[in-house]
């Protein structure tokens, strides 16, 4: 009973404290406002209920949500009831992005400390999304994982963007060489996950760009599409559009070789 008590104490100081953005320099307005923003297009389950009494309240934000599935373990939570609250973080995901908000979530802190700006924001595949970060200490990093993994994954699905692997990050950066013909060859892969590409053929050039994703130690290049501004700025440049559908290449050892049958190879030069 006094475990019950201490833990519900904790959420209720911590809800608190997540309300009220004048108790800490470190988080601004807008990162409160996002972590209690309560989705328009938030379905209340009229019908499945936990079976925890400690889950019978009102789990509507980000930051309740949060705080809550950190603390799966300390409830002793049953198998439908860890199911039910994976599902809560699943619908709050699903909410936001019908509400137009884009949100990734990370987790900062440990040795390092945590930044003094705990909101930002990225482009991936083109699209402007919020970075939203959880501060942790050394010993609590280990809280936040199921929740960012499951509210990501919903989220990286939605926005129709391939999450991350362990091998993403390989591969960002410049790579050169040369075609068959001596042309000096460039691809940049950027950390947004667009990618641009250059033949420098001296008096002019053959150039696309686009969106890449990688498979484990594969990467595909797919050229996005042309509008007509496009089509009446090459046009008039000295710059040839080509097209990659599906551009396939193996990355081993900082180098990229082509697997499309022909006989690209592209050494990283920048990380």
């Amino acid at each position: 009973m006094r475990k019950t008590v201490f833990i519900l104490s904790f959420v209720f100081s911590t809800l608190i404290f997540a309300q009220n953005p004048e108790s800490s320099t470190l988080y601004e307005k807008e990162y409160y406002d996002l972590i209690n923003y309560v989705p328009k297009n938030l379905e209340l389950d009229s019908i499945l209920k936990p079976e925890s009494r400690l889950l019978q309240v009102e789990l509507n934000t980000i930051s309740s949500l949060h705080i809550y599935s950190g603390l799966r373990d300390d409830f002793k939570l049953n198998e439908n009831d860890n199911k039910w609250l994976n599902n809560k973080i699943d619908q709050i995901a699903m909410a936001l992005f019908l509400d137009g908000k884009r949100i990734l979530v990370s987790s900062v802190g440990g040795y390092s400390g945590c930044p003094d700006k705990m909101i930002d924001t990225l482009q991936l595949n083109n699209i402007e999304i919020i970075n939203l970060k959880f501060c942790h200490n050394c010993t609590n990093t280990i809280r936040d994982e199921n929740f960012i993994r499951k509210f990501n994954d919903r989220m990286y699905s939605l926005m129709k963007i391939e999450p991350p692997n362990r091998k993403t990050r390989l591969f960002y950066g410049e790579y050169k060489g040369r075609n068959k013909d001596r042309f000096e060859i460039k691809l940049v892969l950027k950390e947004d996950r667009t990618f641009k590409f250059w033949i420098n053929k001296g008096h002019g050039s053959d150039f696309t760009e686009g969106l890449w994703k990688n498979i484990n130690d594969t990467l595909i290049l797919k050229s996005r599409n042309l509008n007509k501004d496009d089509e009446i700025s090459f046009a008039l440049s000295s710059a040839k559009w080509i097209e990659f559908n599906d551009l396939v290449f193996r990355l081993k050892k900082g180098k990229l070789t082509e697997l499309n049958g022909g006989n690209l190879k592209l050494k990283k030069t920048v990380e």
